[in-house]
């Protein structure tokens, strides 16, 4: 009789995913996005924030352009919510990392070096500028992501 065998899965990437790309995927189900979407879901992905960055997504996403009430708003950081790792900032550690030109965006560095992040999403060109230095993480465009299925 033979024996179930569970075989080895690839552990989660860690992601920093920015504040664009969380709304893309959260509320307007951008179709780039789902494949993000559906990874962090299956637990293939592990989204990294910190308390500035999760302030910053609830800010945006209670922006009037987008239109959306309070039950929306909650619906969307509800399918983020269960799969979230809390990261908290080490002060110390962060004065190693490069100054982004856009010091709104440095909140993204910081959590990407303090949760040990394989990569940061975005399309902030602040962000990508720093791709070429020597981090411990990849700094990316969504679509270049590839997801193990």
């Amino acid at each position: 009789m033979d024996s179930a065998v569970t075989l080895p899965t690839a552990p989660a990437k860690r992601l920093v995913i920015d504040t664009n790309v969380l709304v893309s995927a959260l509320v307007f189900r951008d179709s780039r996005h789902l494949p993000l979407r559906a990874a962090w879901q299956a637990g293939r992905v592990t989204p990294l924030l910190s308390i500035s960055t999760y302030r910053e997504l609830k800010k945006v996403l209670c922006y009037s352009m987008f239109k959306l009430d309070d039950e929306q708003i909650n619906a969307g950081i509800a399918h983020l919510g269960p799969f979230i790792e809390w990261v908290t900032i080490d002060r110390e550690r962060i004065e190693t990392l490069p100054k982004c030109s856009d010091r709104d965006d440095q909140k993204f560095l910081n959590v990407a070096l303090c949760g040990n992040a394989d990569a940061l999403l975005s399309y902030d060109r602040a962000l990508l500028k720093l791709r070429k230095r020597n981090l411990p993480f990849s700094i990316i465009s969504p679509e270049s992501l590839e997801f193990d299925q």
